[in-house]
């Protein structure tokens, strides 16, 4: 196995001889593992985690995990799409609003009920978005939340399906 391909410390290393992987064929090796991991347990939900701040996402995305959901990390709009395009099995999804590209928060929402109605939606705000939110999302949370209030009661919405 090349060193671009094998595990290290328990990650991918991207780095090879000519730079980084393209982004794409990490992202699929991410997605082929968590569709996998998520058919051979079914009954564990699965969470697409969408923020752009890396250490917010990382931290939210981890307590959520110890929860005991799957958990798929998306850093904008564009990247969550190319998830459900791949097929992975979302159960719900938990979004920031404000979020560089074409598409914020709110927008992911709206796509998602169009085309895939039955996925929950919880976003989340740093700024006073709370009744643009609940026109899309199920739930709202202000920023800074508590992550251990977010697991609750995104295990409760979940129990109401």
């Amino acid at each position: 196995m090349s060193e671009a391909a094998s595990p290290r410390h328990g990650a991918w290393n991207t780095q090879g001889a000519k730079g980084v992987l393209p982004s794409m064929w990490c992202r699929a090796l991410m997605l082929n593992a968590v569709k996998s991991r998520a058919e051979e347990d079914a009954r564990q939900p699965v969470v697409l985690v969408v923020e752009d701040e890396v250490l917010i996402r990382s931290a939210v995305a981890e307590y959520l995990r110890i929860a005991g959901n799957l958990v798929v990390e998306a850093a904008n709009a564009a990247e969550a799409i190319s998830v459900f395009a791949a097929g992975v099995p979302i159960d719900v999804v938990f979004s920031d609003i404000q979020m560089p590209g074409t598409m914020d928060g709110l927008s992911l929402g709206r796509w998602i009920y169009r085309h895939h109605p039955g996925i929950r939606v919880v976003l989340a705000s740093g700024n006073a978005d709370a009744a643009r939110a609940t026109e899309v999302g199920e739930l709202f949370f202000p920023k800074p939340y508590r992550t251990a209030e977010v697991a609750m009661r995104i295990r409760l919405l979940l129990a109401e399906v």
